[in-house]
């Protein structure tokens, strides 16, 4: 005989839900997901300027608020850092978080499933406030997009996303939602951030000679291992074994699963290529004779490992028509513990490009190169300013030639408005020797000096 459910005792407040799966989850066991997904601990903590920035719009309900980035870039160390902020003055029952790696949540999913656990806990929340709701990761969940157009539209709730793919805001879904999306991307830590977690937060130019011998240990460790904040206190031996991880983890969840690609090694061995060669010019159809397929492939491939924040692309200038070709590409990587394959003036070239594009902005940064195949690595365009940058490890006589002729040959097409607004500069080496007379309309900046300018 089945008990009347009346009779039953209420230790506590149960309501249960059927989810994909036909798998069975309470109230109880959301709340316990929510604790985990939110929870953290570390001894250092330091406050990423992406995390500054949406402490503006912390406790607006709308636009909905999208943190992309690659894995372990901190993206959900930030989202329960806000989480915290909130629950300060919110009741946790009014907060939503769920991290959808979370192993409890494989069997949900999908857009009924969430649904679902959304109305579960919204039955349980305070009226007196509104709901929070933090989506971390939610590019496992196909067609997503629908369930917070929906819920964005129907009620006063503050959503928070987080996202390990560059088309998390594809074309259909911003077109929807419109105006209504602030994006903020996260890269690892910075150089000034990998600083800060080792309490060199106070350094700038006029302590930079007091603290040289520091600094410059720091700046070895950053340039080799990169800004992923999880290695920072791991042995060489256990930053091989974790990058490893991560870049097969990228490679086999975000890519091949994500895109199905039949021919997963062909894609490992073209994100090799890259790593071995970051800031290389790239051509689609000399790549797919080395690798045997076809240039449709290598192109695809290539878009998948941006996609996923692995790479990330650079395009040509044409310094005459202030154009920009996409014809020429470069990749670098989006943090230099995946540049552990490159010579040393490989990785001193992506530590740069890591920077200008948070310094002034991944739209704003294009290589030079003209029709006699001479280079400047980047060129940053800031309204009617045009800053160059030539990278190089060491300047010496047998280097100085080359690294000075591209600029020098390319300022002859400036016009003349443009004369007071070009800035040039040359980053090399703290061991390398200044030579000022020598080369007019160039300044020498040292690589340490210059990660330190604001």
């Amino acid at each position: 005989m089945r008990k009347n459910p009346e009779s039953i005792p209420k230790i506590f407040d149960i309501v249960c839900l059927e989810v994909y799966n036909e798998k069975m989850i309470t109230y109880s066991e959301i709340v316990s997901i929510i604790h985990d997904s939110s929870s953290f601990q570390t001894d250092t903590i330091v406050t990423r300027k992406l995390e500054q920035a949406l402490e503006k719009n912390l406790l607006q309900k709308k636009p909905i608020k999208v943190i992309t980035g690659i894995r372990r870039s901190g993206k959900s160390f930030i989202l329960k850092r806000i989480y915290q902020k909130i629950a300060a003055s919110v009741p946790r029952k009014n907060i939503l978080f769920l991290n959808f790696e979370h192993d409890r949540l494989n069997s949900c999913l999908n857009l009924t499933s969430l649904r679902e656990i959304y109305d579960l806990f919204t039955q349980k929340s305070d009226p007196e406030y509104r709901i929070y709701l933090f989506l971390d990761e939610i590019q496992n969940i196909p067609g997503w997009e629908r369930f917070v157009r929906t819920v964005y539209d129907s009620g006063s709730d503050d959503i928070y996303i987080t996202g390990s793919n560059s088309e998390l805001l594809s074309s259909e879904f911003s077109s929807v939602i419109g105006g209504r999306v602030l994006e903020y991307h996260l890269q690892p830590f910075t150089f000034y951030e990998f600083l800060h977690f080792f309490n060199f937060g106070d350094v700038e130019l006029f302590s930079l000679y007091d603290k040289r011998i520091e600094l410059s240990r720091l700046l070895d460790t950053y340039l080799n291992s990169g800004g992923i904040c999880e290695t920072f206190t791991l042995s060489n031996e256990q930053k091989d074994i974790y990058r490893d991880s991560l870049i097969d983890k990228i490679l086999l969840k975000d890519i091949i699963s994500r895109y199905r690609i039949n021919k997963p090694e062909l894609i490992k061995n073209l994100f090799l290529y890259i790593a071995k060669n970051p800031g290389s010019l790239v051509s689609a159809s000399k790549l797919s004779r080395v690798m045997k397929v076809d240039d449709k492939t290598v192109s695809t491939y290539l878009t998948y490992l941006c996609n996923s924040y692995l790479l990330r692309r650079i395009d040509r200038l044409e310094w005459k028509t202030k154009n920009v070709f996409q014809s020429q590409k470069k990749y670098y990587l989006t943090d230099n513990l995946f540049t552990h394959l490159s010579m040393d003036s490989r990785k001193l070239e992506n530590l740069i490009y890591i920077h200008l594009i948070d310094r002034y902005g991944k739209a704003s940064v294009n290589f030079l190169r003209n029709e006699k195949g001479q280079e400047v690595d980047f060129i940053v365009t800031k309204g009617k300013a045009y800053y160059c940058f030539q990278v190089c490890v060491e300047l010496n006589e047998e280097n100085r030639s080359r690294e000075f002729r591209s600029l020098v040959n390319l300022m002859k097409y400036r016009s003349p408005e443009e004369l007071n607004t070009d800035r040039y500069i040359l980053l090399y080496s703290r061991d390398s020797r200044l030579h000022k007379e020598d080369i007019p309309g160039v300044e020498l900046i040292e690589i340490l000096e210059f990660l330190l300018l604001e």
